[in-house]
């Protein structure tokens, strides 16, 4: 008789950070181009009070949210997700400098 030890092949173990490494960092950078946009807009430009308030909110959660997503692509394995991840890093944190420059007022 024929004994079962041949070796099959492993199979192949995925992350969840090299799965959706290069989506998250791409939803990083694309969401945090649109809010560094917004944040240049209410930095540069005067807006009525509360729309200013919401869009300073809004760009702070934004920017969290998008260096949660790019943290997850920096933890990737592919050199194209943490490339675009280490950019959405570096826009999303400039939308944070932005952000709170336009609430405490620091070069205005």
């Amino acid at each position: 008789m024929k004994s079962d030890t041949s070796e099959q092949p492993a199979p192949a173990h995925t992350s969840f950070a090299n799965a959706l490494g290069m989506p998250c960092a791409l939803l990083s950078l694309t969401s945090g181009v649109v809010s560094l946009v917004v944040a240049f807009l209410l930095w540069w430009y005067t807006f009525a009070t509360p729309i200013k308030q919401l869009g300073e909110q809004a760009g702070v959660f934004s920017a969290l949210l998008g260096l949660v997503l790019a943290g997850i692509g920096l933890a990737s394995h592919r050199k194209g997700a943490r490339r675009v991840a280490l950019i959405a890093v570096i826009v999303n944190l400039s939308i944070v400098c932005f952000t709170v420059d336009t609430i405490l007022k620091f070069l205005r």
